[in-house]
């Protein structure tokens, strides 16, 4: 792909599939942004520092999410990597 090229979206427009399940695991413990991102650096040993505004975007679809950050994301939330991909456990 040429680079600045057309970045893949799902059939809603958004850049990643994790957003909707980061936000509704994240809202069953009771998390705030900010409060998943201390949980991410924590789990990633500072690796991975997120702002709230990353998770904002990132749960709007409207940034795209590493393999590595899907790992880190899963662990701080609980849930297995699989599951924030694609929906189950598979």
């Amino acid at each position: 792909m040429p680079r600045g090229g057309l970045r893949l979206r799902n059939t809603n427009g958004k850049m990643n599939g994790v957003g909707s399940r980061v936000r509704d695991r994240r809202h069953l413990f009771g998390l705030e942004q900010d409060e998943l991102c201390a949980r991410i650096a924590n789990a990633t040993d500072g690796g991975w520092n997120p702002a709230w505004q990353d998770m904002s975007r990132i749960e709007n679809g409207v940034r795209t999410v590493t393999d590595l950050e899907v790992i880190a994301l899963a662990e701080a939330l609980e849930c297995s990597p699989c599951w924030l991909l694609v929906g189950d456990n598979g």
